[in-house]
């Protein structure tokens, strides 16, 4: 799957890399907020009018007393503008990392769980501004697919008998096989 998923990127770009060559290209940084991930921070180089590509590192990362479940994944992908407007469609890859840590009797006992996974990733999105130089908006929305999930659970003085203990690997193993979107409220760039 993911030799499919390059190969994918590398016919994208090949096609349509100078399919505008009057387009200028340009390097460029934004920063967005979001659902799930509520921070995003990446960087994007434009190729064309109608082509991109992009790597952004996505944030999840909340406390609740003694707990604390931090989620994240960087990817990079391609996208493609078929009408060289606003309007995209994208494709990449990325690695998420869930862990979630949990803190009982005063600071002694640590319960920790930790997913992987490889991820394909489909977006569709708006990007206003972005075909010239400066700052641009954008909204987007993104299909998470996990892939090859691992998994660590590490619960000192707990039995792996215990029912609690398997509800726990069964949630984990959950997480590392299902698929979700993202969507991206606002992004904000600027193109140099």
């Amino acid at each position: 799957m993911f030799i499919r998923g390059l190969f994918v990127i590398a016919i994208l770009f090949s096609t349509s890399a100078y399919a505008q060559e009057d387009a200028e290209s340009g390097f460029g940084v934004n920063v967005g907020i979001g659902l799930p991930y509520l921070g995003q921070v990446g960087a994007n180089y434009t190729f064309s009018s109608q082509l991109r590509i992009s790597a952004v590192y996505n944030i999840l990362d909340l406390t609740i007393d003694e707990a604390e479940a931090k989620l994240v994944m960087p990817e990079i992908f391609v996208t493609y503008h078929p009408f060289s407007g606003s309007f995209f469609l994208g494709a990449g890859l990325g690695r998420e990392k869930l862990e979630v840590t949990a803190t009982e009797n005063g600071g002694t006992n640590q319960v920790r769980a930790e997913v992987t996974a490889a991820t394909a990733i489909a977006k569709l999105g708006w990007m206003w501004g972005a075909q010239d130089k400066g700052f641009w908006f954008g909204v987007d929305l993104a299909y998470i697919i996990p892939m090859n999930a691992k998994n660590t659970l590490t619960a000192p003085g707990v039995p792996t008998t215990d029912p609690n203990y398997q509800d726990v690997v069964d949630a984990m193993d959950k997480f590392g096989e299902t698929a979700y979107f993202n969507i991206t409220i606002a992004r904000l760039g600027y193109i140099f």
